[in-house]
C-alpha cells in the first residue's frame, strides 16, 4: 500500500477520498481500497517523513491534502527499481482447493457464482477502458494541469508522462486479459466437472 500511495502522490496531491478513488479505479485487482488500509499506510508514511499534508477548508469541511516529500520520492524510486516478484496470492482460491469437501449438488452453483464475479470484474475493467477517450493524447496544457495538482513536478514532463501512462494502460490491459482467461478456464472446468459427475452417475446406475 505504501508504494501505491506514493505513486499516486507522485502524480498529484490527494485527499484520502481521492486516493481511495484512484486505487478503486486503477488498481482494484491489485490492492484493497479500504479507508482503514489507506489511513494506516498514510500514518506510517507520515512517521517516516515520506509524505506531508496541508489542511484546507472546502464546502465548510476541513480536509487534509497529502503531498509526497523528497524523502518519499527517493524511497519510491528505489522501491520501483527492484525486480517484480510473483505474488499471485488469492486466498479465496483456497475454497476452490478444498471444494472436494463440499456437497456435490452445490459445486455447480459455487463455480457459477465465481464466474459471475469474474464477469463483473471484467465489465468494470472494460468500463474503465472505454472511459479513456484516447490513449497518449498529452500536450503542454495537460502537463501544466498535472504540475498544478501538487505531484512530483520534476517528473511530470511530456516524455515521462507518456512513459507513466504506457505502463498504467498496460496494467489495465493485463487485468482485462487475466479476467478473460479465468472466466474461460472456470467455464471449461465447470463443463468437465459436469461430464465427470454424469459419468459417475451412469456407472452407479449400471452397478445397481
Amino acid at each position: 500500500m505504501d508504494i501505491i500511495i506514493l505513486g499516486f502522490l507522485m502524480i498529484q496531491a490527494s485527499t484520502i477520498y481521492e486516493l481511495r478513488q484512484s486505487i478503486k479505479q486503477s488498481l482494484s485487482t491489485v490492492s484493497s481500497d479500504s479507508t482503514g488500509s489507506i489511513q494506516a499506510a498514510l500514518k506510517k508514511l507520515l512517521n517516516k517523513d515520506r509524505i506531508t499534508f496541508k489542511e484546507q477548508v472546502e464546502g465548510g469541511l476541513n480536509k487534509k491534502v497529502y503531498f509526497i516529500t523528497d524523502n518519499g520520492i527517493e524511497y519510491f524510486q528505489q522501491a520501483i527499481a527492484q525486480p517484480m516478484l510473483y505474488k499471485e496470492k488469492n486466498m479465496e482460491l483456497s475454497k476452490f482447493f478444498f471444494m472436494g469437501f463440499t456437497d456435490k449438488t452445490k459445486r455447480d452453483d459455487l463455480l457459477e457464482k465465481y464466474i459471475q464475479t469474474l464477469e463483473e470484474e471484467l465489465a468494470s475493467l472494460e468500463q474503465i477502458n472505454d472511459s479513456i477517450d484516447s490513449r497518449y493524447q498529452f500536450d503542454d496544457a495537460v502537463i501544466m494541469e498535472l504540475k498544478e495538482r501538487g505531484g512530483a513536478v520534476d517528473y511530470l514532463n511530456l516524455e515521462n508522462v507518456k512513459d507513466i501512462a504506457h505502463f498504467q494502460y498496460a496494467t489495465l490491459d493485463l487485468g482485462i486479459e487475466k479476467a478473460k482467461f479465468e472466466i474461460e478456464w472456470f467455464k471449461k472446468f465447470k463443463a468437465r466437472l459436469y461430464l465427470m459427475d454424469s459419468d459417475n452417475g451412469k456407472k452407479g446406475t449400471i452397478e445397481k
